[in-house]
């Protein structure tokens, strides 16, 4: 949101902005401090009062409420005048979040024309390949991510999850998810699918469950213990220590945040009923 506040700066200099100061003001404040309603409220009077710049600070206080359909109707606006790599990448992610990972793919290549030296919007692209099961596209991007910026953390997580599922490739996945911890000690991402690939590795030689229950745990860290996907990777490292009554617990937890934002995992009930039956979740037999 760093792109709205400089433009509403770039506005307050103009001297058009001596009618609505404290209006800008608020509104930038408001979001900042996560007071979206509010920020949203002045956002609206700042369009009002025809400050296009403010389309994007509404569309972003949207984002953060979830609400991704009026989200895209405001930067449908400001792409319509300034179509921005910014405005582009916002929408590509609420587009993302909506499950459209098709038109998410096209506006983050929209970004990536206009920043192609961003490492960032290879890796959500990549992610949007992916969810359409386009897994050449993916690695791809992925790759592009890592040699555009090395010391990429999340793009060799994210990389390392798609060897072992895709290729079955867990030497390499598990290879890449160090990597990503090296690089950035406090990339959740990388502790999250380290864990997740020593938990439910068909090969017991490189399974570990009480190494997937310190990465996984630090994932939780990191992430303040609300992250239903680290407490799902939680709950199925300890069922791969035999601790399954920690491991329905905290796969229950990561349901019970899935089910209120209305984003409960496919294979979650699956899980659940593994761990209820004393089994660990793999990905197949040894």
């Amino acid at each position: 949101m760093l792109a709205v506040f400089a433009a509403l700066n770039g506005f307050a200099c103009t001297g058009r902005a001596e009618e609505i100061p404290d209006l800008i003001t608020n509104a930038v404040a408001e979001y900042q401090h996560g007071h979206y309603d509010l920020a949203i409220d002045d956002f609206s009077k700042l369009i009002q009062s025809n400050v296009r710049e403010a389309y994007y600070g509404r569309a972003g206080a949207y984002y953060q409420k979830r609400d991704y359909d009026l989200a895209i109707a405001d930067l449908n606006e400001v792409i319509k005048h300034d179509p921005s790599a910014a405005a582009l990448e916002l929408r590509g992610d609420a587009f993302f979040k909506k499950g459209n990972y098709a038109k998410a793919a096209m506006d983050y290549s929209g970004a990536i024309q206009l920043k192609p030296r961003n490492a960032g919007l290879f890796v959500s692209r990549a992610d949007s390949f992916f969810y359409q099961g386009n897994t050449a596209r993916a690695f791809a991007d992925y790759d592009l991510a890592i040699q555009l910026k090395t010391t990429n953390a999340t793009a060799y997580a994210h990389r390392g999850e798609l060897c072992a599922a895709v290729r079955g490739d867990y030497v390499k996945g598990i290879a890449d998810c160090v990597e990503s911890i090296r690089l950035d000690p406090n990339c959740w991402l990388g502790y999250n699918n380290l864990a997740a690939l020593l938990s439910v590795c068909p090969n017991s030689k490189l399974r570990d469950g009480q190494q997937a229950l310190l990465n996984a745990r630090r994932a939780c860290d990191l992430t303040g213990w609300k992250n239903p996907l680290t407490l799902s990777v939680l709950a199925g490292a300890y069922a791969e220590t035999h601790d399954f009554a920690d491991a329905v617990n905290w796969q229950e937890k990561s349901m019970e945040i899935e089910m209120d934002s209305g984003t409960l995992e496919p294979m979650a009930q699956k899980k659940l009923d593994l761990y209820e039956h004393h089994r660990p979740f793999r990905t197949m037999k040894d």
